[in-house]
This record gives C-alpha cells, sequence and structure tokens, in this order.
C-alpha cells in the first residue's frame, strides 16, 4: 500500500511538474458581430496572438507525452495529456469558428489567422 502511495505520489508530481511546464494562452476576446466595426485590427491581433500561443501549448504537451514515453507512457500521465491536448485543439476551433463567424463575416476583406 505504501509502496502504490509513493508510486502514485511520483507520478501525479510528474504530471504537476508537466502542467507548469505548457502554459495556456490567454483567451482573445471576441465581441459579437455588431461591436466588430472599427475592432477588425485589434480582434485579428488578439486572435492571432492567441492561436500562436495555443499552437506552442499544444505543443509544449504533445512534446511533454513523448518525454513520457509516447503511446507506451503510463496510463495515467497518457490519457491526462491526451485529454489536455484534445481540449486544447477543441478549443482552438471554437475559438477560430467565433472569429470566423464574427470578424470575418461582418468584413470581407478579413480572414481567419492560420490554422497551423
Amino acid at each position: 500500500m505504501r509502496l502504490t502511495t509513493i508510486i502514485y505520489g511520483g507520478l501525479f508530481s510528474a504530471m504537476a511538474g508537466s502542467a507548469v511546464a505548457c502554459t495556456l494562452p490567454k483567451l482573445a476576446m471576441i465581441p459579437p458581430k455588431d461591436q466588430i466595426p472599427g475592432k477588425e485590427s485589434e480582434v485579428t491581433v488578439a486572435m492571432t496572438e492567441y492561436s500562436t500561443g495555443m499552437d506552442a501549448y499544444v505543443s509544449c504537451i504533445r512534446a511533454e507525452l513523448d518525454a513520457a514515453g509516447g503511446d507506451n507512457a503510463p496510463a495515467t500521465i497518457k490519457s491526462v495529456l491526451v485529454l489536455r491536448n484534445n481540449t486544447a485543439v477543441a478549443e482552438k476551433e471554437f475559438m477560430i469558428k467565433l472569429y470566423t463567424d464574427n470578424v470575418a463575416s461582418a468584413t470581407p476583406a478579413a480572414s481567419a489567422p492560420a490554422d497551423r
């Protein structure tokens, strides 16, 4: 029992260290479509910074998974890192859709930041 506690404690400590290393970027503030005129450039810059930050976050998570052993990583660590990765990718996809719906559709000249 004590050995199991020590092993799991070590695994969770390693996961906590990984969480500190990967920094989740601040969400871009994307106003409703009717509040976009005049703010296109500001919103586009914020979205570009968010997108770049999210790419770095996902790369960091994937590097942590590789460092933990990739497909051979302990199941707990692998599941936590895969969940973080999938959640980050889904969030970024949502933000790109929100940006496209609110900003790009409000101004024909605007376009969404590159996905990758």
